[in-house]
């Protein structure tokens, strides 16, 4: 018989066709892989730009809020 034995079971060498179509399944899967990180990525962008949106308003309310109190909070150099 072609077989290989491992650990006393008794498994088939692989031929061209099995490789073939194991090889067609993992490009596929890659596909699907790349189709997830791409948008897994284009959402991490929005939600970066959401929260820079919300820092720089919280910032501003920080600035107008010590300013009604009459506190200087150090932010120089158009950090706001």
């Amino acid at each position: 018989m072609g077989g290989v034995r491992e650990a006393g079971v008794m498994r088939m060498k692989p031929t061209v066709a099995s490789n073939h179509a194991r090889i067609i399944k993992v490009e596929e899967d890659l596909t699907v892989l790349e189709d997830k990180v791409e948008i897994l990525d284009k959402k991490f962008i929005d939600v970066m730009a959401r929260l820079d949106t919300l820092l720089k308003i919280g910032r501003g309310i920080a600035v107008m809020v010590a300013a009604g109190l009459g506190f200087d909070l150090g932010i120089e150099g158009g950090m706001i």
